[in-house]
Formats: C-alpha cells, structure tokens, sequence
C-alpha cells in the first residue's frame, strides 16, 4: 500500500511538472505565435495607412497653404498697383482692409480635414 502511495505522489509530482513545463514555455505554444505574427502584421498595415494619410495631409495643407499664398501675393499687387497709379479712394482702402482679414482668417481657420478611415 505504501508503494502505491508512492507511486501515486510520483505520478502527482510528474503531472505537477508538466504543469510548471507548459505555463513557463508559454510563449512557445503555436497559438501564441499566430498572435504574435498577426499583431506584427496589424501593426505595420496601421503604419501603412497612418503614412498615407499623414501624406494625404500634408499634400491637402500644403495645397491650401499655396492658394492662400497666391491670393496673397495677389492682392500685394493689386495694392501696389494702387500706389503706382496713385488711385486710391475709401472703398478700395475698404476693400484692402477686408481682403487682409479674410485672408488672416482663412490661414488661422484651416479647413476641417477629415480623415477616411
């Protein structure tokens, strides 16, 4: 009886064993390597669509950026023009005026750019 009680805590200690073998090569078990390659791979598609978009964006300001630009080197010569011809009367003045503040307007109220995703 008592070589059967051994055998018994033998059997135990081996199971036991086998517990502690499992939980500390966790990391090796197949399923946990499909996780790990699937984060990977999620992960990188992420930094794909967040370059694409930050490109998307920058492309978007830069564009707005540019027409705003224009429209200000624009109304510089239109004001110059003025000037030159010594044509100036109170609504042009007005005109010039309105025309500054929209533009400072424009630029300190960049349009909404959504994203797609």
């Amino acid at each position: 009886m008592s070589e059967q009680f051994v055998k018994i805590e033998e059997g135990l200690n081996e199971f036991q064993s086998g517990i502690d073998r499992q939980k500390a090569e966790l990391q090796k078990h197949e399923l946990m390597k499909q996780i790990d390659e699937w984060e990977c791979e999620s992960m990188e598609k992420i930094r794909q669509v967040a370059d694409e978009v930050r490109h998307e964006l920058s492309s978007s300001v830069i564009r707005f950026l540019t027409d705003l630009d224009f429209k200000l080197k624009q109304l510089a010569r239109q004001l110059l023009q003025c000037r030159k011809e010594e044509d100036f009367i109170d609504k042009n003045i007005q005109f010039f005026h309105e025309e500054v503040i929209r533009l400072k307007d424009n630029r300190n109220n960049t349009p909404d750019f959504k994203n797609r995703s």
